[in-house]
């Protein structure tokens, strides 16, 4: 007779009051136990913190859209100490002049491809007054940073859980083959002999 799938995880879990259960089996079971609520509690946790992320990263999207700037930046000299972006672009420092939103003349070292050179022009962005900041936050950053952490909890948790179970199950089966082995050096002889 087979078992309904819910049955076999209420007897995983040690919740069918089986009277064969070793004192080392309802610990093993408590311990599986411990690790599901575990687990569902990261759930919720990782559900709450992805979403409180997504909220700072729309408000963080908001401020940063009001308070940064595109540019035009018009290069003064070559761009020197080549290095790659993040994107995989070979970027290099260079000196550039561009207006401030609040129409201030400023100069200072940015960040340009390596293919521009002087007189050339580059966006860029910029605070309020005129300083070089990074390009607002994306939608896209948004998402991602609130799934990391939204199935970063639970998957970090549900891990370390499963790594416990494990080491509970080959502690538990450990002693029960020594206590087999035990036993059987103690009956084994008398079988022998009567066996014949």
């Amino acid at each position: 007779m087979t078992q309904n799938p819910f049955a076999r995880f209420a007897r995983w879990l040690g919740l069918d009051r089986n009277p064969l259960r070793r004192r080392c089996d309802r610990v093993e079971a408590v311990v599986r136990l411990a690790a599901v609520l575990g687990v569902m509690v990261a759930v919720a946790f990782g559900v709450t913190f992805g979403a409180r992320t997504y909220g700072d990263g729309l408000k963080t999207e908001a401020q940063q859209r009001h308070t940064r700037h595109q540019v035009t930046a018009h290069l003064i000299e070559e761009p020197e100490s080549p290095r790659l972006s993040p994107a995989g672009a070979a970027i290099g420092h260079v000196k550039a002049q561009w207006r401030a939103p609040d129409g201030r003349q400023w100069e200072g070292t940015i960040d340009a491809s390596t293919s521009k050179h002087h007189g050339d022009t580059v966006r860029i962005w910029t605070d309020d007054r005129g300083s070089p900041v990074p390009r607002p936050q994306e939608r896209e950053t948004t998402v991602v940073s609130a799934l990391t952490v939204g199935f970063g909890v639970p998957l970090a948790a549900a891990t370390g859980l499963a790594l416990v179970v494990a080491a509970t199950r080959g502690i538990n089966q450990r002693r029960a083959r020594r206590a087999w082995e035990a036993q059987w050096t103690v009956v084994e002889p008398t079988w022998r002999i009567n066996g014949r």
